[in-house]
């Protein structure tokens, strides 16, 4: 019988062969058949398998990358719409000298209030399309001043204390 394949020779240690020859008994294939099975799982499904993980990871690493730098343009519009004066600690509650008032706050878009908040405008309408209550007591936890928003038609308005 002719073959177009190629021959090959090797020496596998006895529990190795031992292994391949279980593997055979299972599926029922000769020696050649399922080398030929081995080697074509391991040349064909791997680098698939590895290719898929390595581009999930890299989604995953990028997708936390973004969120980093929405969260520092956020901390950055903060500081700008503050003048450089306010402080981030979510426990610290501003006191202004007398006769100073409060920033007042003006609404926001989507856009504009993801970078308050340190989120992609996505997550921001994603949030808002939950609920009322629950956008509030989300953008409160993110806000750099814990500012509840409300969401009214296009815009995101400051809730007043």
């Amino acid at each position: 019988m002719t073959t177009k394949n190629v021959r090959i020779v090797g020496y596998l240690p006895p529990d190795q062969h031992q292994k391949l020859r279980d593997y055979m008994a299972e599926e029922s294939l000769t020696e050649s058949a399922a080398l030929v099975k081995i080697i074509k799982q391991f040349f064909e499904a791997a680098p698939a398998i590895s290719a898929v993980a390595v581009a999930s990871e890299t989604r995953e690493n990028f997708a936390k990358m973004q969120a980093e730098i929405a969260d520092l343009q956020g901390r950055i519009a903060a500081l700008e719409a503050g003048g450089g004066k306010r402080q981030f600690n979510k426990s610290f509650s501003p006191h202004f000298p007398p006769g100073q008032p409060a920033m007042k706050l003006r609404p926001l878009k989507a856009a504009d209030l993801a970078k308050r908040l340190g989120v992609s405008a996505d997550a921001v309408e994603s949030a808002a399309s939950e609920g009322s209550a629950s956008f509030l007591e989300w953008s409160k936890r993110r806000d750099p001043a814990s500012r509840a928003w409300l969401h009214q038609g296009n815009l995101f308005h400051p809730q007043q204390d």
